[in-house]
């Protein structure tokens, strides 16, 4: 089968990141953006009020801007004779000319004369009540301040259909783990769970019937936090680092 010669693009100004900050730079900008990773900010929603959220709507501003070339699903982005290639999943290859590069984040990235470093994480732990979850619509919040959890935030169930006044409630956990620490048993999911027992119980948060709540853990998500994009001594004098 005859190879496809790649699809080409001239720009003059191209920001490659996929988080808040990339998308809001190109959108106040007016520049062309490669989400250069399937990750996205967390967001605890109830509904459909994940498209309201602020990484949505610029994400969709853009694409009705036409500022979006490729669509999402990006494999590998890398330089090649001076442009930035980039290849789909379904191996589509793209190279665009451009006169800056403005890079939020290396996600997928082959090497261009710069490396990120990652000092921590900020970490989402999704807890579902299975036992207990009524516990009426205000929402609340507790606030540590020594370890690696920072706060425990009783939210809406989006796991509910008859939930429409929010009484009924799960629990997201956020934590800022050390890089080196992330992937540590003593920063897991399991000790982020029994340390949310332990609040509960001394916050004296139990089901109407005076039970203790039954929780179990949904999902995890993890996004750098505090990190830094240091340019090399052979970085294209035409990229800009935003990190």
């Amino acid at each position: 089968m005859m190879e496809l010669p790649p699809l080409e693009y001239t720009f003059d100004n191209v920001v490659l990141g996929w988080r808040e900050e990339a998308v809001s730079f190109a959108r106040e900008h007016g520049y062309h953006l490669i989400v250069n990773s399937d990750q996205r900010p967390f967001r605890h929603f109830v509904g459909r009020q994940d498209i309201k959220s602020q990484w949505y709507n610029g994400v969709f501003d853009l694409g009705m801007r036409s500022l979006l070339p490729i669509p999402f699903d990006v494999q590998a982005v890398g330089l090649d004779a001076g442009k930035l290639k980039i290849v789909t999943e379904r191996n589509t290859r793209v190279l665009i000319n451009f006169q800056k590069l403005h890079v939020f984040d290396l996600d997928h990235v082959g090497y261009i004369g710069a490396e990120e470093v990652v000092y921590d994480y900020v970490v989402h732990d999704m807890f579902d009540i299975t036992a207990g979850s009524r516990l009426g619509e205000r929402t609340f919040t507790i606030q540590l301040g020594k370890g690696f959890v920072k706060e425990i935030r009783f939210v809406p169930s989006n796991r509910v259909d008859r939930n429409s006044k929010g009484d009924f409630k799960d629990v997201v956990v956020r934590s800022i783990i050390d890089a080196g620490e992330i992937k540590n048993f003593d920063c897991s999911e399991t000790v982020v769970r029994i340390l949310l027992n332990r609040k509960l119980k001394q916050y004296g948060i139990k089901q109407l019937n005076g039970r203790s709540l039954v929780v179990e853990h949904s999902f995890r998500h993890a996004m750098k936090n505090t990190f830094k994009l240091r340019a090399l001594a052979d970085m294209d004098e035409r990229i800009v680092l935003h990190g």
